[in-house]
C-alpha cells in the first residue's frame, strides 16, 4: 500500500511542476515580449474564422504585433506596420472571450488584408493613442 502512495505522490509532484513549469514559461515570455514595447491581451479573427484566437498584442515603434498567448516562441504570429493599419470604431461584442472582461471588438485592416482585434475597453483606449500618435522619428527633420 505504501508503495502505491509513492507511485500516486511522484505522479502528483510531476502534475504540479508541470502546471509551474508552464505558468512560469508564460509570465518569462510575457516579460520578454514587455521589454520592446507596451503590451496587453488581445484576441484575434479574420473574417473567415469564427471562434477569437487569444492572445497578446505589442505596440512596437513600427509594427503593431500579436502574438499567441501560450506559445514559445518570441516572433510574432502576425505583424502590420503601424503606417498600414486602419482601425475602425470599437463595437461591444457579445462573444465570450476567456481573460477579457467586457470586451469590444474593432475592425481593422492592414495592407488589404482585413482582420479583427477584441480586448477589454481601456486597453482599446491605449491602442487607439499609440495609433494616433507619430512614429518615433517621424518628421524630425522639420525646418
Amino acid at each position: 500500500m505504501s508503495e502505491w502512495l509513492t507511485v500516486s505522490e511522484a505522479v502528483a509532484a510531476a502534475f504540479v511542476a508541470l502546471a509551474l513549469l508552464i505558468v512560469c514559461s508564460i509570465w518569462a515570455r510575457r516579460h520578454a515580449l514587455a521589454a520592446s514595447g507596451p503590451v496587453l491581451l488581445c484576441a484575434f479573427r479574420t473574417p473567415t474564422a469564427k471562434a477569437w484566437r487569444l492572445g497578446l498584442l505589442r505596440f512596437g515603434p513600427e509594427a503593431l504585433e500579436w502574438f499567441t498567448f501560450a506559445g514559445l516562441t518570441l516572433r510574432p504570429s502576425r505583424s502590420w506596420r503601424r503606417s498600414s493599419v486602419r482601425m475602425g470604431v470599437a463595437q461591444p461584442t457579445r462573444d465570450l472571450i476567456p481573460g477579457i472582461s467586457d470586451p469590444v471588438r474593432v475592425s481593422a485592416e492592414a495592407d488589404g488584408a482585413p482582420f479583427e482585434l477584441a480586448m477589454a475597453r481601456g486597453s482599446h483606449t491605449a491602442m487607439r493613442s499609440w495609433m494616433e500618435s507619430a512614429p518615433p522619428g517621424y518628421g524630425v527633420n522639420i525646418t
